[in-house]
């Protein structure tokens, strides 16, 4: 078994998507369209309408694992395709957006690869992205891991093709942590 800080990882059920939503992503969409292009036509504001309901549609097919710090959206398949622009992978990549429940930013790299390994499996390659500025979302402390089939990560254009791991015990620099070995 694969063990996580906050204990097991539980199924919460779907995401669950309120009354309002809907009309507050709109009202949000449609504010960030009116400061970026000005006074939109009534057939901007309708795709702003639009471009709420699928979000809508989307973030309900997200499945919510959760344990004692970490919540975890899961989106696989067509619900991960916002986040897939190659055809080839569309409709089989799956998205984790990892949360701590106290709302802060301290996710360490080991508990999102435990968490990637509990959710999707040994075999799967997972990625967190650094956009340019030009793509960047930045709404709350969350992080997302989009995850590539293992029938794709050998071939995949970065990344390394070894396995090395460090079973020592180490300090790091002056007031550093250092490698601490976690017997995986």
């Amino acid at each position: 078994m694969i063990k996580i800080k906050g204990g097991e990882l539980e199924f919460m059920g779907n995401c669950y998507i309120n009354d309002n939503w809907i009309e507050e992503t709109y009202q949000r969409i449609l504010s960030w369209a009116e400061r970026k292009h000005g006074t939109l036509s009534e057939k901007e504001k309708k795709e702003c309408w639009e471009s709420a309901k699928t979000h809508a549609e989307q973030e309900s097919m997200g499945r919510v694992w959760k344990n004692g710090i970490f919540t975890v959206n899961f989106y696989n398949g067509t619900s991960a395709d916002d986040m897939v622009h190659t055809d080839e992978l569309k409709g089989k990549c799956v998205w984790l957006s990892i949360k701590r429940n106290d709302k802060s930013t301290r996710i360490e790299w080991f508990d999102k690869m435990q968490i990637v390994r509990i959710l999707v499996g040994d075999d799967w390659l997972g990625m967190e992205l650094y956009p340019p500025q030009k793509f960047m979302v930045d709404t709350a402390n969350q992080y997302h891991i989009i995850c590539i089939p293992p029938e794709y990560a050998d071939s995949f254009p970065f990344g390394w093709k070894v396995r090395e791991i460090n079973d020592t015990d180490s300090k790091g620099g002056f007031g550093q942590l250092g490698q601490t070995y976690r017997g995986e």
